[in-house]
């Protein structure tokens, strides 16, 4: 598709990789560039490529020596990378959060989803065939398949959880009163008080806080252009794990990435390798961004500010990256590109802005969504650290739960690693989506219900439905998992919209 094909520019477009050619630098493409920038951020070091744009040579790029070498004919040369920093349009951490996780999912969705399992779902009639024929052998080797996904399932674990707050933790906590609310004025901002819609949906999260402080921490995530990735992945983990998708989206699904940095600690001590901050696929892959309050104003991002608009982009190929996480998922590749128009029209149908994808805007103009994160706050430790700019530990508001448990004025950043079997459970996190288009606001549950009747190609059989959660759940299906459909468990009305 030419979407796919669409060649993503630089976010970064003022920092350049050059070569050393005799005495003088010389410039490499704007995409050769690109894909030593990604590297060099992703920590690849060293990497090797046979995509440069000049030569169909393997390359190996050793970032730390600052080298590159034609693996063909041993050829060494200099390069360097230069920043121009009165020129760098760098986007903030809070603007590029959804951009940043889109593109990381068209890269590394399938073989995320997939490991393991590189059978298409499309062979599945074949295989059962095969199974018939083979007979009691067959049946025999299934159920040795049945005993290995059990040991899977049992070596699945969160570790040990913090113990709970006492009930007179809870009561001083809920005398405290809404986490946005304490020692903090009233004031949603212009954008907002003329905005009945909006007005309405911020009075809803302050009720939501106040309702629910006494136990949990509350935490504001601002997105816009991946809405419809995250729409879709609710939608599968509705499918596959009860996830309650009316009430809100889900914003990140493959356990994977998650290896590798599963909590707070694991960010904080990973974050100096880091060398695009934040910007770190491997950052972004489990991590995303958010705020303390939806009234402070101190932030990069405010919700008061930001909740109308959302943020755009026009570098991304997200129809492409839509396709990439259905494969993922397991929808049979003949069926991909079918379903995805199916989902774009749906989207229309209901308001939820897909110019993006290819699709039409939403008729308010106002693309942004606000996800009201709500996580136990002896747990808040485990996943937030508190934050400043570009994924920077603040240090002074560390621990954040402490901070969070204080008299205010709350405010400042955090980052919060979105562990999936950790989000999905409504005794550990709790969420609410809200909408700043009143259609979709509106027509958000009906559509959650018509996308999860749209994933047919997931929910076809026990076998597939096994398949795709293990794929996502990167091969160790948790105890708590049953290969019938879940979806109408998670079809609870949202009363708090």
């Amino acid at each position: 598709d030419d979407e796919e094909e669409e060649e993503e520019e630089n976010e970064d477009d003022r920092i350049l990789w050059q070569w050393k050619c005799g005495g003088r630098w010389v410039a490499y493409s704007p995409k050769d560039i690109q894909l030593l920038e990604d590297a060099f951020t992703d920590g690849e070091d060293p990497f090797e490529t046979s995509k440069l744009s000049f030569n169909s040579s393997n390359y190996k790029f050793d970032f730390t020596a600052l080298t590159q070498t034609n693996l063909s004919s041993n050829k060494v040369r200099e390069i360097k990378r230069v920043v121009f920093p009165k020129l760098v349009r760098r986007m903030s951490s809070t603007v590029s959060d959804d951009v940043g996780y889109a593109k990381l999912v068209k890269k590394h969705s399938v073989s995320w989803g997939r490991k393991g399992d590189a059978e298409d779902a499309d062979n599945e009639d074949e295989e059962e065939k095969k199974e018939t024929k083979k007979g009691k052998k067959g049946k025999k080797t299934q159920g040795k398949e049945e005993k290995k996904q059990e040991q899977k399932k049992s070596d699945f674990s969160l570790g040990q959880l913090p113990p709970r707050l006492t009930k007179d933790e809870i009561k001083f906590q809920a005398a405290l009163g809404a986490q946005s609310r304490r020692s903090c004025r009233l004031d949603y901002g212009p954008n907002v008080k003329k905005n009945a819609h909006a007005t309405m949906c911020f009075d809803k999260m302050l009720e939501n806080e106040a309702r629910l402080c006494g136990e949990w921490a509350c935490f504001y995530n601002s997105y816009s252009c991946a809405a419809l990735l995250f729409e879709v992945q609710a939608a599968v983990a509705a499918v596959l794990f009860r996830f309650k998708s009316t009430y809100a989206t889900l914003p990140r699904l493959l356990l994977q990435p998650f290896r590798f940095m599963g909590d707070a600690d694991d960010l904080m001590k990973n974050f100096p390798k880091m060398r695009g901050q934040d910007h770190d696929t491997r950052f972004r892959a489990v991590a995303i961004c958010a705020v303390t309050s939806l009234l402070a104003s101190d932030s990069e991002a405010p919700p008061k500010t930001v909740f109308l608009q959302g943020y755009s982009c026009t570098d991304v190929s997200f129809l492409g990256i839509l396709k990439s996480l259905l494969s993922s998922c397991h929808v049979p590749k003949a069926k991909v590109n079918s379903l995805a128009k199916q989902i774009i029209a749906l989207s229309e149908k209901h308001g939820l802005d897909v110019s993006q994808f290819g699709g039409k805007r939403c008729k308010s103009n106002y693309p942004g969504h606000m996800l009201q994160i709500f996580i136990k706050r002896n747990l808040v430790d485990k996943l937030v650290y508190a934050a400043l700019p570009f994924g920077v530990i603040d240090k002074p508001r560390q621990p954040i739960g402490k901070t969070l448990g204080s008299g205010g004025p709350i405010k400042g950043q955090v980052r919060i690693c979105a562990h999936p079997a950790i989000f999905m459970r409504a005794q550990l996190t709790r969420m609410f989506v809200y909408s700043a288009d009143d259609t979709f606001h509106k027509n958000r549950e009906t559509f959650q219900e018509e996308l999860t009747a749209l994933l047919e190609p997931i929910v076809g059989s026990d076998k597939t439905r096994e398949a795709a959660a293990s794929g996502i759940f990167d091969g160790s299906l948790p105890e708590w998992y049953n290969s019938g459909d879940q979806s109408s468990h998670a079809k609870i009305v949202n009363r708090y919209k």
